[in-house]
């Protein structure tokens, strides 16, 4: 192989899904969730602050595909899934393929969301249906992301602000 054909490799990466959901994870952020954890989100209700809403979002879309098979999805779960990937993406300090595990991450969840509210409102019979796109329910996906919130927190230790979203119900 030439050197040009090594750097040729080197340069793109592309991302699937696929990839992320057969890779084993393990938290590297851990520390910095747990401080957003239990400082920036609130029992109940929306954070005031940028780290802890995040975290707060996607912890309540794994609650809803692992405990609840997205039975309960709605515009709420859409709208987080938008807003995580929006927000991560804004961050300077994540490389281009850090950004393309977030989108494919997110798309993925809210696609899943999606065909779950399809199944349950009948579009789709329960007959045809793919269990395996209902609900992501393994830990991977989530805990990629939430480190993704962790690195947020450790490049701003400070809380980001957030005004809460009065069209949000969860």
């Amino acid at each position: 192989m030439r050197l040009f054909d090594i750097f040729k490799n080197k340069k793109s990466k592309t991302v699937s899904i696929e990839g992320l959901i057969s890779m084993k994870y393990s938290e590297q952020y851990s520390d910095e969730c747990k401080y957003i954890w239990k400082n920036y989100v609130p029992k109940s209700g929306q954070a005031n602050c940028l780290q802890g809403e995040l975290l707060r979002e996607i912890e309540k879309i794994r609650y809803e595909a692992q405990d609840n098979g997205n039975i309960n999805w709605d515009e709420d779960y859409s709208f987080f899934c938008e807003f995580i990937s929006k927000s991560l993406l804004e961050q300077n300090f994540f490389s281009e393929e850090e950004k393309q595990e977030i989108v494919a991450i997110m798309t993925h969840l809210k696609d899943c969301g999606l065909y779950a509210k399809k199944v349950y409102d009948g579009v789709i019979s329960e007959d045809e249906a793919d269990p395996n796109k209902i609900a992501y329910t393994e830990d991977n996906l989530y805990d990629i992301i939430c480190d993704k919130i962790g690195r947020l927190q450790s490049e701003h230790p400070e809380p980001i602000p957030y005004n809460v979203n009065e069209d949000i119900r969860r």
